[in-house]
């Protein structure tokens, strides 16, 4: 049997190096909730004076529901763009704006679409419900909603722990938005969603399944000893 020692340890590849040097970058680093928080309280402030409503969505929204995964930026929902210089224009509508919080500038990005989603958008805003940190936030059923029309990979992920928790998102009141915003057209969504549904149920019974054969106040053990 060879030695642990006697094992050699692969280099890292040229891709991993790159990797690894740019996400070592500050820029790079995932922000806390709180200075999250704090950047968007200093942009709520300017967006005030000016009369422009707003509501927290993206990855700080997800970490005050409850999933703290890994974020870089706040977004917020607007109805207007405000009266600051812009880091740079979203390609989808809106602008980002940059806010120093402590040693680090984090970017907001004031979400206001021009495209064919401004409509959702806009109506996930006037559906925006205040919360306990003084900022209003889009309901888990408009996150649900945004999130399947965004489509990316964190946004599938996003939606599957949305789904996945009790009681944190209506589905019926998810299908009476699409019906409000589609009409006629509610069909398809609806439909896409039952898939997603079915998905995070899966998922869900899969989780239960596995605590339950763990008993309580134990770890997931490893290979089994023969008697």
């Amino acid at each position: 049997m060879q030695n642990r020692t006697d094992v050699k340890i692969s280099k890292l590849n040229p891709v991993a190096r790159a990797t690894i040097k740019r996400n070592s970058a500050p820029e790079a680093q995932s922000i806390s909730t709180e200075d999250g928080l704090e950047a968007a309280r200093h942009i709520a402030e300017v967006a005030e004076k000016e009369g422009v409503d707003f509501a927290l969505a993206g990855g700080i929204a997800m970490h005050l529901y409850g999933f703290t995964r890994a974020t870089t930026d706040v977004d917020l929902i607007a109805s207007d763009v405000l009266d600051l210089e812009a880091d740079h224009d979203l390609s989808f509508g809106g602008e980002s704006y940059q806010v120093e919080v402590g040693a680090r500038m984090i970017n907001v990005d004031w979400i206001v679409r021009d495209d064919d989603a401004a409509d959702i958008y806009q109506a996930a805003l006037a559906g925006a419900e205040e919360s306990a940190v003084g900022l209003r936030i889009i309901t888990p059923e408009w996150l649900v909603i945004i999130k399947k029309l965004a489509d990316r990979g964190k946004d599938h992920l996003d939606l599957l722990w949305l789904l996945r928790r009790e009681g944190l998102v209506d589905r019926e009141k998810v299908a009476d938005l699409l019906r409000a915003v589609f009409g006629r057209g509610a069909y398809w969504p609806i439909r896409d969603m039952e898939s997603i549904y079915l998905e995070a149920d899966i998922m869900k019974a899969k989780d239960e399944r596995d605590e339950g054969k763990r008993p309580a106040g134990t770890k997931k053990s490893g290979k089994r000893r023969s008697r």
